[in-house]
């Protein structure tokens, strides 16, 4: 019975750190897998203390408030949660050597950046949408004020995927990362993620008289091709436009 009641208390208490957010988001920003996670929300599982000291560092809760419902949700002065679990402070000034170093910045910046999800391209049937259950890999951080002022956007219209496949060489590359603004889903002029059928790409459009669109590949191996809109309805989607790139060099 104490263990049945260990699991509710702890549901009660998880649910209160994730708030209004979308339980697969939050595990996702906060680092967990999804089994692990599924395990915890569905399955009235309780974690490890490994697992419950990453979601305390995350949280700014208290481990032992986490586990057993013991003393307040938070401490006070942050050193429980510094001694639980070594951030880049604690990691380089106890010379672990398992710990990766970081720079230290001011908590100031951490307000400039705002951070968008990043999807595993191979869920193409669902992407852009809640249908296919897919929570984000990670969350990668881009300025704010860059985001507003240079793209005119909302951080809840992008998304990053990566490029797979040689149809855009010479423009986009293989694993090139990229950033689409979802809002923009009207078929123009330039370089747009779209969906045919199943499948997600990477192509440059051009609208066309009478409801057409030209889809080319920057590679000349694959040939140019136009949709007819007004007959492609539920097979042919804009995703997005793409309107940032990333590339690892070597």
């Amino acid at each position: 019975m104490e263990d049945v009641q260990q699991q509710s208390d702890f549901r009660q208490r998880l649910e209160r750190l994730i708030g209004s957010e979308k339980p697969y988001a939050w595990a996702a920003r906060n680092g967990l897998n999804k089994g692990s996670f599924t395990n915890m929300w569905y399955k009235g599982g309780v974690p490890r203390l490994g697992t419950a000291q990453k979601i305390a560092a995350n949280s700014g809760c208290r481990v032992e408030w986490l586990l057993y419902g013991e003393g307040p949700m938070q401490d006070l002065d942050g050193a429980a949660r510094e001694a639980a679990v070594p951030g880049p402070r604690t990691a380089m000034s106890s010379g672990r050597g398992d710990a990766e170093e970081e720079h230290e910045v001011p908590d100031s910046v951490h307000e400039e950046f705002c951070f968008i999800p990043r999807y595993n391209l191979r869920a193409s049937a669902g992407f852009g949408t809640d249908a296919a259950g897919e929570a984000p890999m990670f969350y990668m951080a881009f300025r704010r004020y860059w985001v507003k002022n240079y793209l005119n956007a909302s951080p809840r219209d992008l998304v990053v995927i990566s490029v797979k496949g040689d149809s855009m060489s010479g423009v986009l590359e293989d694993r090139d990362t990229i950033l689409v603004h979802t809002a923009e889903r009207n078929p123009g002029e330039g370089l747009f993620v779209i969906r045919i059928g199943d499948d997600i790409f990477v192509k440059q459009l051009q609208r066309l008289p009478g409801g057409a669109v030209q889809v080319r590949s920057a590679n000349p191996l694959y040939e140019t091709f136009t949709v007819d809109l007004s007959r492609s309805a539920g097979e042919f989607e804009v995703i997005g436009r793409v309107v940032w790139f990333g590339r690892q060099i070597a």
